[in-house]
C-alpha cells in the first residue's frame, strides 16, 4: 500500500514537472516569437504632400519632428514638399492629375470640394479607432461644423488653434496715469481719453500738438473697424455676415453700422484719429509708436503687447501699452468681441483615395491629436528642444528660445507647428510671448470670456459658392470704399440710406437668399 502511494506521488510529480517544463518552453518560445515579430515588423510607408514652413529646412525623414513620429509609430515618410506658395500652386495640379500621395496637407475648403469628388476619403467613417479625433473634433460642435462639408462628411482633420484672441484695442497706460484717467470701457470713455490725449500733452514733452490719439494700420488690414464691437456688429470683410433672430444679417447696411460710422466720423473730424490712418503702412505706424506719438490703437493684441519689451520702447520712460476690454455702449454691458480666431485653423490634412495604409494613417492622424502628439508637434523632443521646470511647465531650451532667427523660425526648422491637423498648445503661445506681460495681455480675452459666439460656418453648393463669391466681391468693394468715405467725411452720413439702396440694387437679395439657404443647411447638418 505504501509502495503504491509512493508510486502515485512519483507519477504526479513527474507529470507536474513535465507540465512545468512544457510551460516554460512555451513561454520562452512565445517571448522569442514576439521579439522576432517586433524586430521583423516592417514600417508602414506613407507619402506626404505638405508645405515646409522653413524655406531653408525642407522636411525630410531626418527632420526632428518627422523622425520622431516615424520612430514612435513605425512609419517611413516620403515627402513631396516645397515652400507654402509652391505647394499651394501644386495642390490643384496634383488633384487634377489623379496621382495622389497617401496623405495631403492643404486647406479645409479644398478637401471638402475635392473630397466630394472622390479624391479624399470621408474620415467620419473611420473614427472607431481614433478616440482623440473623436473627442477634439467630432464631439466639438464648432470644430466639427467648421470642418464639415456640405454633404455632412469630414474629409480632413484640421489644426486646432490654441488661443482665440486676435484683435483688440490697446492704450498707453502710462499716458492715462499721467492724465489721471482710467482704462476706457464705453465708447464715451474712449472719446474722453482721446480728447485728453490730444489736448493735454499726454506724452509729457511740453508740446500739446505732437500726440496722435489713435492710429493703426490701414492697409491691407482694417483694424480701425474693430470699435464696431460696441454696437455688436463686425464690419471687417471676413465677418460681415452674422446670424440674428434666425436670419443672416449683413452688418454694413444695418442701422448699427450708421451709428458706428457717425461716431468714427466725429472722432476723425475732431482730430482724434490719425489723418493718414486709412493708408498707413506698418513701417510708418511702428515708427510713430516708438517716437512716442501714438496714444491708442487697435491691432493684433499679441503684436502690440510685445512692443513693451522691444529695445526701442526701453528708451521711452514708462512706455506701457495695455489691452482694454472690447468697448461697449453702456457701462455694465458685457464686453464682447466678434474679432477672434476660430477654433479651427484653415490648414488640415486628409487621406487620399489612393492610400493603401489606412490603418497606419488614421493611427498617425489620431496620434497628432493626442496629448503626446500635441507636445511633440508644438515643442519637439524633451531634452533637446524643450524641458520641464520644477512645476512641470514646459519651456523651450536655448536651442529654440535663443535662436538668432527667433523662436518661430527655430520651431519651423525642426518641423514643429506644421501645416497639418494637430492641436496647438496654449503653452506654445505662452512660451513664444515676448514677455510675461505680453502673454497676460494675449490671454486677457480668454480669461474674461470676451468672445461672442462665432458666426455659423456656412456651406455652399458649387453653384451657390461661385455666385456668393462673385456678388460678395462686388458689394464688398463698394462697401469698403463708402465706409472709408463716411469716416473721413468725403461722403456725409446723410447719404447712408442711399448707400444702403445701392447695395441692395447689386443683387443683394440673391446674396441674402444664398446665405439663408446655407444657414438652413447648416442647421440640418448639426442635427
Amino acid at each position: 500500500m505504501i509502495k503504491k502511494l509512493k508510486w502515485n506521488v512519483m507519477v504526479v510529480f513527474v507529470l507536474i514537472l513535465s507540465l512545468m517544463i512544457s510551460a516554460c518552453s512555451s513561454n520562452t518560445a512565445s517571448k522569442a516569437s514576439t521579439k522576432e515579430d517586433a524586430s521583423s515588423s516592417k514600417p508602414a510607408k506613407l507619402s506626404v504632400f505638405i508645405a515646409s514652413r522653413a524655406t531653408d529646412a525642407m522636411y525630410s525623414s531626418e527632420t526632428l519632428i518627422w523622425k520622431e513620429l516615424g520612430k514612435r509609430l513605425n512609419v517611413e515618410f516620403e515627402f513631396i514638399t516645397g515652400d507654402t506658395k509652391t505647394m499651394t500652386e501644386k495642390f490643384p495640379v496634383m488633384v487634377s492629375s489623379g496621382e495622389y500621395p497617401d496623405i495631403v496637407s492643404g486647406k479645409i475648403r479644398d478637401f471638402n470640394k475635392f473630397g466630394m469628388q472622390g479624391a479624399f476619403i470621408p474620415l467620419n467613417e473611420h473614427m472607431e479607432n481614433a478616440p482623440n479625433i473623436q473627442k477634439y473634433l467630432m464631439d466639438n460642435k464648432d470644430a466639427k461644423a467648421q470642418t464639415m462639408a456640405i454633404d455632412g462628411n469630414i474629409y480632413s482633420v484640421p489644426m486646432l488653434s490654441a488661443v482665440r484672441t486676435s484683435e483688440g484695442p490697446l492704450v498707453r497706460k502710462d499716458w492715462l496715469d499721467r492724465l489721471g484717467l482710467q482704462m476706457p470701457e464705453t465708447i464715451d470713455d474712449w472719446y474722453t481719453v482721446l480728447k485728453a490725449i490730444k489736448d493735454k500733452d499726454a506724452n509729457g514733452n511740453g508740446d500739446v500738438n505732437d500726440e496722435i490719439p489713435f492710429s493703426t494700420v490701414g492697409t491691407p488690414d482694417t483694424f480701425y473697424l474693430d470699435f464696431a464691437d460696441a454696437w455688436g456688429i463686425d464690419l471687417n470683410v471676413d465677418g460681415r455676415w452674422f446670424e440674428e433672430n434666425g436670419k443672416m444679417v449683413y452688418s454694413p447696411i444695418d442701422p448699427r453700422a450708421k451709428e458706428y460710422l457717425t461716431t468714427m466720423n466725429k472722432w476723425y473730424s475732431e482730430g482724434l484719429i490719425d489723418k493718414e490712418m486709412l493708408s498707413r503702412q506698418d513701417k510708418d505706424y511702428t515708427a510713430m509708436i516708438f517716437n512716442d506719438k501714438v496714444g491708442s490703437t487697435t491691432h493684433w493684441i499679441g503684436y502690440v503687447a510685445g512692443f513693451n519689451a522691444r529695445p526701442e520702447a526701453q528708451k521711452i520712460a514708462g512706455f506701457n501699452y495695455q489691452v482694454t476690454a472690447p468697448p461697449v455702449l453702456k457701462k455694465g454691458d458685457k464686453a464682447l468681441t466678434s474679432r477672434q480666431q476660430l477654433i479651427t485653423v484653415p490648414w488640415a490634412w486628409a487621406i487620399s483615395a489612393k492610400n493603401k495604409n489606412l490603418e497606419a494613417t488614421m493611427k498617425l492622424f489620431d496620434y497628432a491629436y493626442s496629448d503626446e502628439g500635441q507636445i511633440l508637434l508644438n515643442f519637439g523632443v524633451e531634452g533637446d528642444t524643450y524641458a520641464k521646470n520644477a512645476d512641470g511647465v514646459i519651456q523651450y531650451t536655448d536651442k529654440i528660445a535663443k535662436n538668432a532667427d527667433g523662436i518661430a523660425k527655430a520651431l519651423y526648422r525642426i518641423g514643429a507647428e506644421p501645416l497639418l491637423g494637430f492641436r496647438q498648445d496654449p503653452l506654445y503661445e505662452k512660451a513664444s510671448c515676448a514677455s510675461e506681460d505680453a502673454c497676460k495681455q494675449l490671454f486677457n480675452y480668454v480669461d474674461n470670456n470676451s468672445f461672442r459666439d462665432p458666426a455659423p460656418s456656412l456651406k455652399y453648393s458649387d453653384e451657390d459658392g461661385e455666385k456668393f463669391n462673385e456678388l460678395s466681391t462686388q458689394i464688398n468693394t463698394y462697401v469698403d470704399e463708402m465706409m472709408s468715405k463716411f469716416i473721413i467725411g468725403q461722403e456725409p452720413l446723410s447719404k447712408f440710406d442711399a448707400y444702403v439702396s445701392t447695395v441692395k440694387s447689386m443683387q443683394f437679395d440673391e446674396l441674402a437668399k444664398i446665405q439663408n439657404t446655407a444657414l438652413e443647411k447648416y442647421k440640418e447638418l448639426l442635427k
